[in-house]
């Protein structure tokens, strides 16, 4: 299986008086213009997910739809574990994609840091630090077994081999 790990584009910083609730704070322009950027040139070298997991906040959200504009991807779903304000594991992020995306060939999930770094780094088989996302990154990865997301680090050597990881300021503008 396929998994697409994407931290939202760069998000205006942190501003409580201009977004008292942060679940609204939305992309830059820059971040959103460069991020449609590397949308395209994903599309030419990867097949759209079957699925697309995001984070309802805005900024997850956006991203997640401008890779429904730019590179064809289906329209995402919420995903609620994918959220800030969630504490979720990555063996509960595990839990909750094996169940969610079914027998699915290909999948992405739209989503914060750090979390989604910690994802990666699990399912490569690195223990503590392994994989930083930077905002607008994408991490293409195949999962060689789906049993391993109920328990990433157990698979000797990892359960996915990391096939890409593509920062948003290495494309042209």
């Amino acid at each position: 299986m396929m998994l697409f790990v994407v931290r939202h584009a760069k998000a205006h910083d942190r501003d409580h008086h201009a977004w008292p609730d942060d679940s609204q704070r939305p992309l830059t322009k820059s971040g959103a213009r460069r991020f449609a950027t590397l949308a395209r040139t994903l599309a030419t070298r990867y097949e759209p997910p079957s699925i697309v997991l995001a984070s309802s906040y805005e900024r997850a959200w956006h991203t997640a739809k401008i890779l429904e504009a730019e590179a064809g991807w289906p329209a995402p779903a919420p995903g609620r574990p994918l959220e800030c304000d969630e504490d979720a594991s990555v063996h509960e992020i595990g839990r909750w994609l094996r169940d969610t995306v079914g027998e699915a060939e290909s999948a992405a999930i739209v989503g914060h840091e750090p979390l989604l770094s910690e994802v990666v780094s699990e399912l490569m088989g690195c223990h503590g630090p392994g994989v930083t996302m930077s905002k607008g990154a994408i991490a293409v990865l195949n999962l060689r077994d789906r049993a391993a997301l109920l328990d990433p680090g157990d698979s000797q050597g990892g359960a996915a081999e990391l096939l890409a990881l593509v920062d948003p300021r290495w494309v042209a503008e």
